[in-house]
């Protein structure tokens, strides 16, 4: 059935006295309460409500007959009224409202009150018979409490439009009455006299939901339709995290705004709907142009999957980068962290303001992805070209993807020359060439580009700090930097071994507790449990050297098979180890 013509009947049932049930049912999250509230409003604002009354009942833990007619009572407001904001604000303006429900309230109220109830236990088939000539809208048919049925609650709704000439309106999710369906289908076809199955396509739910008419708006209903979300209160959650993102790059390039509407889009779907959208861990490993080379040439794709990359292509996502990160920690707590979305934010919006120099690689790569042409040679040869002239804004993930794509198709030197550009380009930048930082560093597959990263973040370490300095320290101030542990947890474990080998006594007692303190922290990090990992495997050839020193070594936890072989002395130690 149509939005319009839900939209119709609902304007019609208002516009009119005439007694009469409207049942509205549809799947959870589809939006069948908000719809109902805007064509209400909708309504009134056109003076097309006929009756001078309306009460909204929620029967969710109502759990009698004689509660669900109070709360009927106790939220009757007159029609004019419907969508008047009471609080302090709005006090002065809507006084007679707010008296009314006062009223209604302070009457539940006393009518729990152990003194007042005696005299006010008998008045509440008085109150509920001043019901009369009313829209009622009763929501959450299915979450009613255990002690009320289905078949007291259409009694009474076909009571309130014989006998009191109300209108009644029901709201139901269809999906969710299967235990009592048999009950429910005997009273519900005597009782009803229209249904109506709201269900809504992703059009019509982002045009009933999104209903304004600026640029985030349009992006947001745009993304809402192509990843096919048809769920209202989802679509209303996402929208919420829109506006609490949008002060926070405000003073970004357009792009940035763009980028956060787009995935957030896509973050909610895919949290907030499991089992219908594709995983959280699927779209972390999305790469775009990279995925196609992680392959597996012998396990085919799932055809699930096949068809999620068909939609996220479509969609224009190639994978999360180090911003969508940051959008991820605020979906998934509720909030965002105005800082990190600053410095991520920061960083994309450097990125767009730059993307010319990287425009023509992404176009060669559309090549590759967008035809079936026989153009290897057309298609890499303007990859290479592109790669080497926009090597400066080149992520590591299609860096990785584009010398991988290059080795299997036959040009290896070509390959090569780009990674060797690719280095020398981006020089002193220390923090890019270190792997362990990096939050895709799982998704750069070829081989031949970690080994040169690694290669080149070494050097940066044999001309940095002194790493038994570093432990010294760490060990007489019990405390550290990021940069601290950033390079311990990358030394290599010969370094470890050579200074445990070069150093004696006290020197020698702090530096192994500096390296193994990590092991009693209870938030340690990654990287401190990999320092502690490496300080532990080093030592461990340090055990293997002597039975001595398998004796030494076994009270700092490391413990040699007396069975193992025992290794000689490495012929060279050095002194100058970091």
């Amino acid at each position: 059935m149509s939005i319009q013509l839900i939209e119709d009947q609902i304007l019609h049932f208002l516009s009119t006295s005439e007694p009469e049930v409207l049942c509205v049912s549809g799947h959870w999250g589809v939006g069948k309460t908000y719809a109902w509230n805007k064509y209400l409003k909708d309504a009134l604002a056109k003076d097309r409500i006929a009756l001078k009354r309306y009460s909204y009942v929620s029967l969710f833990g109502v759990n009698s007959l004689d509660e669900l007619k109070y709360s009927i009572f106790e939220n009757s407001i007159k029609s004019s009224d419907i969508g008047v904001d009471l609080n302090l604000e709005a006090l002065a303006s809507n006084i007679s409202a707010a008296s009314e429900k006062f009223v209604r309230k302070t009457l539940r109220v006393l009518q729990n009150t152990p003194i007042a109830s005696n005299y006010l236990a008998g008045l509440g088939p008085m109150w509920f018979s001043s019901v009369t000539e009313t829209i009622i809208c009763i929501d959450d048919v299915e979450r009613r409490g255990d002690n009320l049925s289905f078949r007291e609650m259409l009694g009474l709704v076909s009571a309130l439009e014989e006998q009191k000439k109300c209108k009644v309106a029901l709201i139901l999710n269809d999906d969710a009455v299967e235990k009592d369906k048999a009950e429910f289908r005997k009273y519900y076809e005597k009782v009803i006299d229209t249904s109506l199955k709201f269900a809504p396509s992703a059009v019509e739910c982002a045009q009933i939901a999104v209903s304004g008419d600026t640029q985030t708006e349009k992006i947001l209903r745009e993304a809402c339709v192509v990843l096919g979300i048809s769920n209202i209160r989802l679509i209303k959650r996402i929208e919420r995290s829109v506006r609490q993102i949008a002060p926070m790059v405000s003073a970004f390039d357009e792009g940035v705004l763009k980028q956060a509407v787009h995935s957030l889009v896509l973050l909610g779907w895919v949290i907030y709907a499991p089992g219908i959208a594709p995983s959280l861990e699927y779209i972390q490993k999305k790469r775009s142009g990279a995925d196609i080379l992680m392959l597996d040439k012998n396990k085919p794709i799932p055809k699930e999957e096949a068809a999620w990359n068909a939609l996220l292509d479509s969609y224009g996502f190639a994978g999360m980068d180090e911003f969508d990160l940051a959008l991820l920690d605020g979906v998934r707590d509720g909030f965002f962290d105005p800082s990190l979305v600053q410095k991520r934010g920061s960083k994309l919006n450097d990125e767009i303001r730059a993307a010319t120099v990287s425009e023509s690689f992404h176009k060669a790569w559309e090549m590759f992805h967008d035809s079936f042409e026989d153009n290897q040679g057309e298609v890499l040869d303007a990859i290479h070209q592109s790669a080497m002239e926009g090597a400066a804004r080149i992520n590591l993930i299609n860096l990785s993807a584009t010398v991988s794509l290059f080795k299997e198709l036959g040009r290896p030197q070509q390959a090569a020359d780009i990674l060797k550009h690719y280095i020398s380009i981006h020089g002193e930048d220390r923090e890019l060439f270190n792997l362990q930082r990096y939050p895709f560093a799982s998704d750069v597959k070829d081989p031949g580009v970690v080994q040169a990263f690694n290669d080149k973040f070494a050097t940066f370490e044999k001309s940095g700090r002194d790493s038994r300095t570093v432990l010294l320290s760490m060990a007489n101030t019990n405390g550290w930097s990021p940069d601290d542990i950033t390079l311990l947890s990358t030394l290599p474990i010969d370094d470890y071994y050579n200074m445990f080998r070069s150093n004696k006594g006290s020197d020698l007692r702090k530096i192994i507790s500096a390296c193994l303190q990590f092991d009693r922290i209870g938030n340690a990090t990654p990287d401190m449990r990999e320092i502690s990992k490496r300080a532990k495997d080093a030592l461990r050839r340090v055990g293997q050297e002597s039975a001595i020193n398998a004796r030494r070594v076994a009270k700092y936890g490391v413990f040699i098979d007396p069975k193992t072989e025992i290794s000689p002395p490495s012929p060279k130690i050095t002194d100058d180890a970091h």
